[in-house]
């Protein structure tokens, strides 16, 4: 891999268009420019394999075709990139990975570069982040009244282990983000360490991992527990070291928000075991689980209401005859959906679901124990903000799978 320079900080010309007469640079900036007047994430530059290429946006977590880009363009425009990025612009071989910065109207985005070799060339993929987006509130994220409620008791609690679980995409940074923007900053040492850095946080110490510098995440969460930290906030537990820092900071009465990759709730007691975490450490100091979701919300100008099939009304709910689908209008750009909502499921850890998970049990049957004691699962959520008209059931069915087949 290339070590990446310093990030580049460039500013797009508004005025430019995506065509083969058009500087390399030009149309560098025009994609990027598109991309984020789109709300695009991700930017992929993809080869066709006779030279040429495309763009492709995921928005709202969809991706969506962008421009075609002629084969004069496409090889001048990988290049350009990569050097903006400062990989190796001879190595097409082994993947690389790098970042710079652009200005977007007076906005700083971060560009995080990825290249890998494909049978039919060198694809890129641009993953945008704006560091101007407002810190979310938790109010906003889709969580129902209990669940907000719940969840705010074990994200305020003075020390504990609190894991946002899901899978790539899931808006699990968002809701980290969330919780400590809700806490008293000033009167507390917040530690971060992430990777990447999605948002600056006032009064909050956040550190970037950076793996080829050997600040990997047990490296920075070590020394962050000599820095006399009150919460502690680990972008990803991926390896058993973080795992067991985050838990042993946890236990030596610190507030520690991390998140994991997951199905649901009880599934994460597995993965965290699977990651090396002893069972009666975790039972000790974990205090909440949330799984969560994002699904895009149906567009309110254009949806329609439809009945219920008949296989699924008894299922679904007895007494909803009636749904709203996705259609399509201008407002939405013809997708029938605008925006994106969280579906989640938060566990609150009692006496009871640390016995179990102190005692092995199967995921399934730690899940049937916390619905005896009032836990909504995923599902439910995912029922009620279909019957509410927030969302679609073939975009629950999309996103989040359902238990009727």
């Amino acid at each position: 891999m290339a070590v990446s320079r310093p990030s580049a900080l460039l500013a797009l010309d508004s005025s430019a268009s995506l065509d083969i007469a058009a500087p390399v640079a030009r149309a560098v900036d025009v994609t990027l420019r598109r991309a984020v007047s789109m709300r695009a994430s991700d930017v992929h530059i993809e080869p066709l394999g006779d030279g040429a290429g495309r763009t492709r946006l995921r928005v709202d977590g969809v991706m969506r075709t962008g421009e075609p880009i002629g084969r004069e363009l496409y090889a001048p425009l990988i290049n350009r990139i990569k050097l903006l990025a400062g990989l190796d612009i001879a190595n097409r071989r082994l993947p690389q990975d790098g970042r710079y910065s652009v200005v977007v109207d007076s906005r700083r985005i971060d560009a995080r570069v990825s290249s890998i070799p494909t049978l039919e060339g060198e694809k890129l993929v641009i993953r945008l982040l704006d560091h101007h987006v407002a810190l979310p509130k938790l109010g906003d994220l889709g969580m129902d009244a209990a669940a907000l409620a719940a969840y705010r008791l074990i994200a305020h609690a003075p020390w504990g282990f609190v894991v946002v679980s899901g899978p790539t995409g899931s808006g699990k940074t968002t809701t980290l983000y969330a919780s400590i923007a809700e806490l008293d900053r000033s009167a507390r040492n917040v530690c971060t360490v992430e990777d990447p850095t999605e948002a600056c946080v006032a009064d909050t110490t956040q550190v970037q991992v950076n793996v080829r510098a050997g600040l990997t995440f047990p490296t920075a969460l070590r020394s962050l527990v000599r820095q006399d930290p009150d919460v502690i906030m680990i972008g990803e537990m991926r390896d058993a070291e973080t795992a067991a820092v985050g838990v042993s900071a946890a236990l030596a009465g610190q507030t520690v928000f991390a998140t994991v990759h997951s199905n649901d709730a009880p599934r994460t007691i597995d993965r965290l075991v699977e990651l090396g975490v002893a069972r009666h450490s975790l039972a000790a100091a974990l205090t909440g689980i949330v799984a969560q979701r994002l699904v895009r919300k149906l567009c309110t100008a254009c949806r329609q209401v439809e009945a219920v099939p008949a296989h699924l009304r008894s299922v679904f709910s007895p007494a909803i005859a009636k749904w709203f689908v996705a259609s399509a209008c201008l407002v939405c750009d013809g997708t029938g959906y605008a925006g994106r909502i969280g579906v989640f499921e938060v566990l609150e850890v009692d006496g009871a679901i640390r016995e179990a998970i102190a005692a092995g049990v199967p995921s399934a049957t730690l899940a049937h124990i916390a619905a005896e004691r009032g836990h909504r699962a995923l599902h439910h959520d995912a029922a009620a903000k279909i019957a509410a008209g927030v969302t679609s059931f073939s975009e629950i069915e999309r996103v989040v799978g359902w238990w009727v087949r």
